[in-house]
Formats: structure tokens, sequence, C-alpha cells
């Protein structure tokens, strides 16, 4: 106990580490992901690993507000790691696998309203589900489907 005092003085800044940590498993996970799967399945199987990440986030949420209310700031780089651990995979899956107009805060503001809309535990297939739906979406390609054209007869 006496060890654990001595670098975290405090329980909130015990958990702000503890947050911090896993914000850098996920967000260190990407050169291995990279090297283990071709580009497109890296990032899907990071975007899993971010709502698994969200998931814990949520249910950390009252721990998390008593840190900020200490004067602690968890997310200080939160943003910063994130968007560069999404712009490497991006990178690597934009030679021809996804769109090119996609920037990483799009996917993290995606992956965001995902873990909002089906972040619980009991709700991940549906997290799942919406992730897959996100992933064709970043495959679609002007010209290859062009129905949403105003255009087009009957819209």
């Amino acid at each position: 106990m006496g060890t654990l005092y001595r670098h975290f003085p405090t329980r909130e800044a015990l958990i702000e580490a503890a947050y911090r940590n896993e914000l850098a498993a996920v967000c260190d996970a990407v050169p291995e992901l990279l090297a283990k799967a071709p580009p497109i399945e890296a990032l899907h199987t990071w975007m899993h690993r971010f709502i698994d990440y969200m998931t814990t986030k949520i249910g950390m949420a009252d721990a998390l507000r008593a840190v900020i209310a200490s004067g602690g700031d968890p997310y200080a780089q939160s943003r910063s790691l994130l968007g560069d651990a999404v712009a490497r995979l991006l990178d690597a899956a934009a030679a021809g696998d996804i769109r090119g107009d996609i920037e990483a805060a799009d996917v993290l503001i995606g992956l965001s309203g995902i873990s909002l809309a089906a972040g619980e535990t009991s709700q991940r297939d549906q997290a799942g589900r919406l992730i897959d739906l996100m992933m064709d979406a970043l495959r679609y390609r002007q010209g290859k489907l062009d129905r949403f054209s105003p255009d087009l007869p009957g819209l």
C-alpha cells in the first residue's frame, strides 16, 4: 500500500494514471496491428479496440469527473494521441482501400457517436454492426455508387 501511495498520492492520481494507461494501450497497438494485418483490417480491429476503451471510460465517468474536480486533466493528450493513431491507420489504408478525403477527426467523431449510442457492454453486437457500417462508408468511392446524387430521377 505504501508503494502505491508513493506513486499515486491520491485516489484521483491513480484513476488518472489508469485512464492514461488505457489510452496509451489503445494508441500503442497501431504498429502491431499494421504489422500483423492489411491496413484495412488493422483499422477495423483498432476501431473495435477503441469502442472497448470507450466502454471502459463510460464505466469510469464518475471517477474521471472526480479527477477533473480535483484539478486534474485526464484528457489533456487524448485527442492528440488518438488522432495520431487514427491518422497512421488511415495513411496506411489510403493506398486504395479507403476514401482519400477522410480525416482522423472524422473517424474519431464517428466512433465517439457509436460509443455514445451503443457503448454499453450489452450493446457490443450493435456497436460491431455500426463499426461495419462505418467501414463500408470509408470504402465508398464517388462514381462507384452514385445513387445519392440529386440529379437522379425520382429524388
